[in-house]
């Protein structure tokens, strides 16, 4: 049964992935600031060594606060001392995922509607 959904939830994938939707964000300024300089910031990516799964996860996370900062200095503005930005719904899947998987969402509430 599970394997059966997870080959369902990749046919939706494929229905939602042209659709690219975004949804608006806010963030401590402070925090925009740091994804924005991870964004700006010029690595050396030449001669790297043989990843390690783990590694891999840890540059994957880097990447997708690198892409955040993108989206805040594409479309952020500041309101007091908090930034609004639209972030594409994959970027923030992401972001929650890799928070999830380092146990850095337990014991938040989770959000109401």
């Amino acid at each position: 049964m599970w394997a059966t959904d997870s080959q369902e939830l990749h046919e939706l994938a494929r229905e939602l992935y042209p659709q690219t939707p975004k949804v608006e964000v806010r963030v401590p300024r402070q925090l925009a600031d740091k994804a924005v300089a991870a964004w700006q910031r010029e690595d050396d990516a030449s001669d790297l060594p043989e990843e390690s799964p783990e590694r891999r996860a840890v540059r994957h996370e880097s990447a997708t606060f690198t892409l955040i900062g993108l989206s805040i200095e594409n479309t952020g503005i500041e309101d007091g001392d908090q930034v609004v930005f639209k972030l594409d719904a994959w970027l923030l899947g992401n972001a929650l995922e890799a928070a999830d998987r380092a146990g850095r969402l337990d014991g938040l509430s989770p959000p109401r509607e």
